[in-house]
């Protein structure tokens, strides 16, 4: 009986790698790295957000990618930043330009919440939308009220993509742009 049991043990144990891949894959999952982000973008604008705690966490992710950010100031309520969304929704290249240079944060501006006091370090909101870059550490670069990035009454990929392209980090640009001589 002893014997059977012996055998019946060795076989299960055989058995399985019958089946195992021949393949040089790991197979077991990866393990997460301090290199991963958890990081969950902010790209609507919410009245019932925190925005101090949102550009915290921009500011975080930006040194861990060597982005700048984007605190892109506006509201449910403003028919302009409706046009700036969709410019970026018609135009793929352009958000993608975006996305891969910048950590873009929404912050609601208007009634109903305390987001005054987190923009209060910043110059001040001249109207909506607005755009604020900072550089990683959050150190504010640029403030650009985006009525400047407008031609022939509606806002300008040409406009945004140069806005986009002139405030990235140097290593975030394309070759031609990064050296201009």
């Amino acid at each position: 009986m002893r014997l059977q049991i012996t055998a019946v043990l060795f076989a299960s144990m055989a058995w399985p790698s019958c089946f195992a891949q021949t393949s040089n894959a790991i197979t077991t999952p990866a393990k997460a790295t301090s290199q991963e982000s958890l990081y969950v973008p902010v790209h609507e604008f919410d009245s019932r957000r925190d925005a101090a705690a949102d550009i915290r966490a921009a500011i975080a992710e930006a040194q861990r990618t060597r982005k700048r950010i984007i605190l892109y100031i506006g509201g449910l309520w403003c028919p302009y930043c409706h046009q700036m969304d969709e410019l970026f929704q018609k135009n793929p290249d352009l958000l993608q330009l975006r996305e891969s240079r910048f950590i873009t944060v929404a912050i609601h501006y208007g009634s109903g919440n305390n987001n005054d006091q987190a923009l209060s370090t910043y110059t001040k909101v001249l109207g909506v939308p607005h755009f604020f870059v900072l550089e990683s550490d959050g150190t504010p670069l640029h403030s650009q009220h985006v009525l400047d990035l407008r031609a022939d009454g509606a806002y300008s990929p040409a406009k945004i993509k140069e806005f986009l392209n002139r405030w990235a980090h140097a290593d975030h640009l394309e070759p031609d742009l990064a050296n201009p001589n």
